[in-house]
């Protein structure tokens, strides 16, 4: 009886409302389904974000030759062998220069004409001959340290730094010894010759053997450094740093800044020596402009 007066009181419902209420049921299950794609699509995303983010790093930790992502152990590990190798070499190279010591001597005085030497102490001459021979083991190991030094930053450098590397490696050995040769023959000789003429007709010079190779070898290290502006230039070019166009904008503080350094270079106080260092930095400038030309950014 119940049963029968609760289905008297509900309405029966017109086709109408039934069609609106199955719309209703499936728009809201269709926004359902299109939130959840939505949502997927997201962290996908996130996900292929995470992914190239931690590539992208991975990339940039320094790697040996197979590519592998070194450690900081494989690091030192990596550093410690290249000073074992340069010890090593400047061992070889002190070596050989201790067999040619003698050779070496009587290039270095060269230069000085008829100047005579002189040794205070017995000593004197032993303790000479294993400086240069030292030094000479150094120059002769120069370029294979470069080398190692080269090889241990390698993996923490982009594509375009090593690109700079190889001529580093090959230039710099060149450019020093271009800069020693430059120093020997054409600003050696006039200015010992200077040296040896003040005094004379007034007082004797008894030039002491190591003070003289002091001399002579500090300024053939600082010409070798001075001509290796080009390199340093070219180099400071391919980070972006100097253009050819600023070279040229600031020639006059370059030609000011090579008149002090050479100043500084040279030892006499003759104007010739320093006019002539002086011209090739200059020259060496002129140089690095068209290099950056032709070669850098």
């Amino acid at each position: 009886m119940t049963a029968d007066l609760q289905a008297e009181n509900i309405e029966p419902k017109s086709p109408l409302e039934t069609v609106s209420t199955e719309a209703n049921k499936l728009a809201s299950t269709e926004e359902l389904d299109s939130g959840n794609e939505t949502a997927l699509s997201l962290m996908s995303e996130q996900a292929a974000g995470r992914e190239l983010t931690e590539s992208e790093e991975e990339s940039d930790q320094p790697k040996d030759g197979e590519g592998h992502v070194m450690s900081v152990i494989e690091h030192l590990e990596e550093l410690r062998m290249c000073i074992i190798r340069s010890f090593f070499a400047v061992l070889i190279g002190i070596s050989v220069a201790l067999c040619f010591g003698k050779d070496i001597l009587r290039i270095l005085k060269a230069p000085a004409g008829n100047i005579q030497f002189q040794a205070l102490s017995l000593e004197e001459p032993i303790l000479v001959y294993l400086k240069v021979s030292f030094y000479s083991g150094l120059v002769l190991a120069a370029p294979f340290i470069l080398n190692e030094i080269c090889r241990f930053i390698a993996p923490g450098l982009t594509k375009t730094e090593k690109k700079v590397v190889l001529p580093v490696i090959v230039c710099s050995p060149l450019l020093f010894f271009a800069g020693a040769a430059f120093a020997y023959f054409c600003v050696l000789p006039g200015m010992l010759h200077f040296f040896a003429s003040f005094g004379e007709g007034v007082i004797q010079v008894n030039q002491r053997l190591d003070f003289y190779v002091s001399l002579v070898s500090s300024f053939l290290l600082y010409m070798g450094l001075c001509f290796q502006l080009p390199l340093v230039i070219c180099a400071l070019s391919f980070t972006g740093l100097v253009t050819s166009k600023h070279l040229l904008k600031f020639w006059r503080y370059a030609i000011f800044g090579a008149g002090i350094l050479a100043a500084v270079v040279t030892p006499d106080p003759t104007a010739f020596s320093m006019l002539v260092t002086m011209a090739a930095l200059v020259a060496l400038y002129g140089l690095s402009i068209i290099l950056v030309k032709f070669f850098g950014k």
